[in-house]
């Protein structure tokens, strides 16, 4: 369906990568786009408009282990502009399905924020679907996409592999019928763990066979894009979330995609982080104007309240961890000591939250630890 009011101006579940569980209402289409264009959900998504010709599309978890990253998407006069290529291929194709609904304009270019394959494993199905596309990334992301994305596939569905146990382990669980602490399943607790098993098997198939597709357009430091009459910024801001994390903005707009750099699911990611640096590259995103904000998990945002959160926990986190070591503890000593229960605001107070923000917290200090130390 074309779109004819394009803008004219441009284990267990892993607490470490925890997807999405603030639920997103799907906002309305504008009127313009007429009964025809209504199809903004399926059974896995849901695309809210953030601004004319821009839209988040926010996925449901590919598994109870795995997240399919943010998607957006920009529509100009020549093409479209997608940021992030999800987990895998079938999801990425179903985005593709949601953005053919509203426009029928190619995608010209998909964007990889990071090297995490939960953004980029769907390269393939936007080359197929799309054959002139230009993939575009940071130059060093572009090799650790290549490597990680062949690496991934081939360790997780090896025979051995801890996946596959793991999945054998949930399959055993079924059988008995019983939970973790021995007593019965009830009918919809089976059904969910009938669901989690079927989508762990559909995971392993589609990594089987999965295509890497590496970006081929590189930049260093930053690169311009026209899109119509869109004026599009790509930023490389360092090691923040991975070694090389990219924002993607709008000027007129005032609409920032920031990949894994803000995460709202319902923490952040920290795993192979670096919260020493990622301080910095929060505050001056602070200082960048938004009207929307898009992160790479979790609800569109409006404003920078939840990014400047973020910062103050990386902050508290590396004060406390260095004042800590100079009085001589060990990482283990300081985990088991540090505390941040005076940090837990907004999403992140949940009760429900407490073993993952254990979890999290210790993580957390592990990678400040290093930084603090120049050990990483």
């Amino acid at each position: 369906m074309p779109d004819t009011c394009h803008a004219h101006h441009a284990p267990r579940r892993n607490p470490l990568r925890e997807p999405g569980l603030a639920a997103m209402a799907m906002a309305l289409l504008p009127a313009c786009l007429g009964t025809a264009t209504a199809q903004t959900t399926d059974t896995g998504a849901r695309m809210e408009r953030v601004a004319e010709g821009v839209y988040a599309i926010v996925h449901d978890d590919a598994t109870d282990e795995w997240p399919h990253g943010n998607t957006g998407v920009v529509m100009a006069d020549d093409g479209v502009l997608v940021v992030d290529s999800t987990y895998l291929p079938s999801r990425a194709r179903a985005d593709i399905a949601l953005i053919r609904s509203i426009t029928d304009r190619p995608v010209r270019y998909p964007i990889n924020t990071h090297w995490h394959f939960d953004h980029n494993n769907g390269n393939a199905a936007y080359r197929e679907a799309f054959p002139g596309v230009t993939i575009v990334s940071e130059r060093n992301t572009r090799d650790y996409i290549d490597l990680n994305n062949t690496w991934w596939p081939r360790m997780a569905t090896a025979p051995d592999s801890a996946k596959r146990l793991s999945l054998a382990k949930l399959e055993e669980k079924l059988e008995t019928g019983v939970d973790d602490a021995g007593d019965p399943l009830s009918v919809d607790a089976g059904q969910v763990r009938e669901r989690h098993i079927r989508q762990r098997h559909d995971e392993l198939e589609e990594l089987a066979s999965l295509e890497v597709v590496a970006p081929d357009l590189i930049f260093d430091s930053a690169l311009t894009l026209s899109l119509g009459d869109r004026r599009i910024e790509l930023r490389d801001w360092g090691r923040a979330n991975s070694p090389h994390d990219v924002t993607v903005y709008l000027p007129d707009e005032q609409i920032l995609f920031t990949g894994d750099i803000v995460v709202q699911a319902p923490v952040p990611y920290l795993g192979d982080s670096w919260p020493v640096s990622w301080i910095e590259v929060l505050r001056q995103m602070e200082a960048i104007p938004v009207t929307a904000l898009v992160p790479g998990h979790g609800p569109v945002m409006h404003d920078h309240a939840y990014t400047r959160q973020v910062r103050e926990l990386l902050e508290a986190a590396t004060s406390r961890v260095e004042a800590m070591a100079r009085r001589g503890m060990t990482l283990e000593q300081i985990q088991g000591a540090i505390e941040f229960d005076d940090l837990r605001q907004g999403v992140w107070s949940d009760p429900a939250l407490d073993d993952d923000w254990k979890t999290i917290m210790d993580v957390l200090v592990e990678r400040v630890w290093r930084g603090v130390r120049g050990q990483g």
